[in-house]
């Protein structure tokens, strides 16, 4: 039997026998794969409970128009995402676990503000949901997660309570030594 032909030999195949059919589609960076995957699922369910308003088109928007083209928006972004984070074939990386706690704590994070707003107000509803998501990162540590959350808390009470003037007090009802 004769070798192939110099050329024919790269990476120890043999290019001159059928194509390789163990090329397979692997996730090369979990945490990109699982965040463009709900970014599209929020989108989705965004436009499935918005399904009811009227979209219009570019000249005359309905109440509908900006939450769909968002939504439409974020799910092309969503899926770029998630095309980045394949690859066909996965070096040996280590690849990184998921953090749950991470996932969980972002995706609890807004709803928890717009739940304790109204009650501890902005300063205090600022300060603990930034606290909580520093919690979830593995570089951040709890000095510097507590001057973040002060910063931001106090740049938001300026910015939104005295230079934008919207209705949002400073501290709310369950605060009541500083609270209205």
């Amino acid at each position: 039997m004769t070798s192939p032909p110099a050329g024919a030999r790269r990476a120890g195949r043999n290019l001159l026998t059928p194509v390789d059919t163990e090329a397979m589609l692997k996730i090369k960076n979990g945490r990109d794969f699982f965040g463009g995957v709900t970014m599209i699922v929020v989108s989705l369910l965004f436009i499935w409970f918005g399904r009811e308003l009227d979209v219009g088109n570019s000249f005359q928007m309905g109440p509908g128009y900006f939450p769909v083209m968002l939504s439409l928006l974020l799910i092309g972004l969503g899926a770029l995402i998630v095309l980045q984070s394949l690859v066909i074939e996965a070096e040996d990386e280590d690849v990184e676990a998921m953090n749950w706690k991470a996932f969980a704590l972002v995706i609890v994070a807004p709803g928890f503000f717009g739940l304790a707003l109204s009650r501890l107000g902005l300063a205090p509803t600022m300060f603990l949901m930034i606290v909580a998501v520093s919690y979830a990162s593995k570089y951040a540590g709890w000095r510097q997660s507590i001057l973040l959350a002060l910063f931001m808390a106090i740049c938001s009470v300026v910015l939104f309570t005295r230079l934008l003037s919207l209705p949002v007090s400073a501290f709310g009802p369950w605060i009541p030594f500083l609270g209205t």
